[in-house]
């Protein structure tokens, strides 16, 4: 019978060790930052809200969710993103959505279509933003190494990849598109009416689609061809 509780007593410490969630109430923000490898997931509800879940001995108390000013910045407690073993995802509820920055390998995906009219999307140290949109006008860029994949709908779409920074918009279809690219930064696009498209110092941009007007520039190995 000790045998048998002794068990029990570790099955549960390990799945506790495995697996903790938390659920947060939050203050009103209409831009995400995430930082230091941490998984936000983005819903739109009525209320704003988080629910932290974590593994490997990660404690939700080492996660911080803090509203300052218009944005709700998700990273580690000072101290804690160093070396660790295990996972940390942040379920987000908001309202509205505008801004969204992921850096040092932080990730953003949507759980669903982001509606807003204008939105911000910018990654860098390897941050990684995945998300559906339809919006009058998207922003993105991408620099030292961080990557963008943005699929929906766009009327006027405006993109910059730097430093090894990857955009990939293919399935995004925007009608307007201006596209800088340098510095090995790579940009896929897919545009319907007018494209600006400038590649430098290795720069590489690729569109899709038939614009009705387009004005290209290339120099320093940089290269702006449409996609075959």
């Amino acid at each position: 019978m000790k045998n048998l509780w002794a068990i029990i007593l570790l099955v549960g410490s390990t799945t506790l060790i495995q697996a903790q969630s938390q659920t947060r109430a939050l203050g009103s923000f209409s831009g995400v930052k995430v930082a230091e490898g941490v998984d936000v997931y983005l819903t739109k509800g009525d209320k704003e809200s988080a629910r932290v879940e974590t593994d490997g001995g990660i404690r939700p108390e080492d996660v911080m969710t803090e509203v300052s000013g218009s944005y709700l910045k998700v990273h580690m407690r000072d101290g804690n993103h160093g070396s660790r073993h295990g996972t940390v995802k942040v379920y987000v509820t908001y309202v509205k959505i505008d801004k969204l920055s992921a850096s040092s390998a932080g990730s953003i995906y949507s759980e669903g279509t982001i509606q807003a009219s204008n939105l911000e999307i910018s990654t860098s140290s390897a941050g990684n933003v995945e998300v559906t949109v339809n919006a009058e006008s998207v922003d993105i860029s991408a620099s030292s190494a961080g990557e963008a994949e943005i699929k929906g709908k766009a009327k006027s779409l405006n993109v910059d990849a730097s430093s090894a920074g990857e955009i990939d918009a293919y399935d995004l279809e925007a009608e307007d598109v201006t596209a800088g690219a340098s510095s090995a930064g790579s940009i896929r696009i897919n545009v319907t009416n007018a494209l600006t498209a400038k590649a430098s110092s290795g720069g590489s941009i690729r569109y899709r689609g038939n614009p009705n007007k387009s004005i290209t520039d290339s120099s320093s190995g940089g290269s702006v061809k449409k996609s075959s």
